[in-house]
């Protein structure tokens, strides 16, 4: 319920009162688990980060080829769109001066695995300059994630994105 709420309304746009009144638990549960909401940020971006890595090793393993993979990561970003969410990471890094140290250093990792993906995807597909194609293509994603978002348009995102996999 956390990842939704901060997906749809900013991790600074809820409160433990109102994920608590979402789940329909006390407040004092979520602050048990908790302390701080910088915890409980800590704890959202780093699920993502390990989540996105097994389903990059799952791409790789079931996808024959890059073009493939690349598809289904443009259709993760456009289905954000789709339920009326926004990128997590992207969303916490939009929010950087209010979120600790520790949550920063995560969604760097995180940023960082993406592009690394990225990168071993355009290799293998013969891109001469493949590190800043990946830094592209995130750039490109979380900016059309913007742009869909506002006109409710997941469309965007596919049409941003088809550029860098029809390469």
């Amino acid at each position: 319920m956390a990842e939704r709420l901060t997906q749809t309304k900013g991790f600074n746009g809820f409160s433990y009162l109102d994920l608590a009144d979402e789940i329909g638990i006390k407040n004092s549960s979520i602050h048990y688990h908790f302390k701080a909401k910088a915890d409980l940020a800590l704890a959202l971006v780093e699920r993502l980060h390990e989540g996105h890595n097994a389903t990059f090793k799952d791409l790789d393993k079931t996808l024959d080829t890059p073009q493939q993979r690349l598809q289904a990561v443009a259709g993760y970003f456009q289905s954000y769109v789709q339920d009326g969410k926004f990128c997590l990471c992207g969303m916490m890094a939009a929010e950087l001066q209010s979120v600790s140290p520790a949550v920063r250093s995560c969604l760097v990792a995180y940023f960082k695995g993406l592009q690394t993906w990225l990168t071993e995807q355009f290799v293998a597909m013969g891109e001469p300059d493949a590190q800043n194609k990946a830094l592209r293509f995130v750039s490109t994603a979380e900016g059309s994630l913007l742009l869909a978002r506002l006109e409710n348009d997941p469309e965007i995102v596919g049409q941003a994105l088809k550029t860098f996999i029809q390469s």
